[in-house]
């Protein structure tokens, strides 16, 4: 397919994220743009009103045009979102919002333990590659068009690939918790059974016998259960003299209204 028109059929945000991130990546090395005025700055932010900054540090990726390695990420980052973006989120489009919006404010977050960190351009790379690898690691896919592996092992070959690079995975082990974080709450724990309520004594249940966290519940439940039982054993074993001693009354009637022969 040509790439103008695999780029015209790709979904507005991928084709807007990417195409914010080529133009950062082209006037920074150009040295028209200086990254000073848009890297993410929290005294900048709150004491000068520079607000901006909180959105355009997620569009900077690094401006190694001619490196082979940049456009590999932009490669893996472009099929990763669209295929989110056009498949997983396609008749929920507030959620993918969400999952962007959330990944981003827990990045600013995280931002606070690493301040030498001012753009977060790659960490939500690898927020959404994770999430990617997550929902689909069981499918294969070609890396770097020689090699074959599954999608679940996609996060750790980009960070190789970034060691290699530039030699920090810094950033992406910040990505990786975001996108963890997010996904477990959002997608596994939904999905998990959990006991309404945990006590000392399931904890130790659980790792010294062995037993799941909601045997307590169970044994508390089970003396009421019985009693629930009994009840309707005793009602039901009332209930069937009741019935034996209808039996002959019905018969006597039945009787007495049929005509003499």
């Amino acid at each position: 397919m040509p790439p103008l028109k695999l780029f015209s059929e790709a979904p507005p945000i991928t084709r807007s994220w990417v195409s914010l991130s080529v133009l950062m990546a082209v006037l920074s090395s150009s040295k028209v743009l200086d990254l000073r005025s848009v890297c993410f700055s929290e005294r900048a932010v709150m004491q000068h009103g520079e607000w901006w900054r909180l959105l355009v540090n997620f569009f900077y990726m690094g401006d190694a045009v001619k490196s082979v390695f940049f456009w590999f990420q932009l490669h893996h980052f472009w099929e990763c979102l669209k295929v989110l973006e056009l498949v997983k989120y396609r008749w929920e489009p507030g959620d993918f919002i969400k999952m962007i919006v959330c990944n981003a404010c827990f990045l600013l977050l995280l931002k606070q333990f690493f301040p030498a960190m001012i753009f977060l351009g790659s960490p939500m790379v690898m927020a959404f590659v994770y999430m990617y690898s997550r929902e689909y690691e069981v499918q294969v896919m070609n890396l770097l068009g020689f090699f074959q592996i599954r999608c679940g092992w996609l996060p750790f070959a980009q960070m190789l690939q970034d060691l290699l690079q530039a030699g920090d995975i810094g950033p992406n082990l910040l990505g990786l918790v975001s996108g963890h974080t997010y996904f477990y709450l959002m997608e596994v724990r939904s999905r998990l059974l959990l006991p309404e309520r945990v006590t000392l004594d399931d904890v130790l249940n659980l790792v010294l016998r062995g037993k799941h966290l909601g045997a307590a519940d169970e044994a508390l439940e089970t003396p009421a259960a019985k009693k629930d039982e009994a009840v309707v054993e005793d009602g039901s074993s009332a209930a069937e003299p009741a019935d034996d001693g209808e039996a002959p009354e019905a018969a006597e009637a039945g009787q007495a209204a049929s005509p003499d022969k």
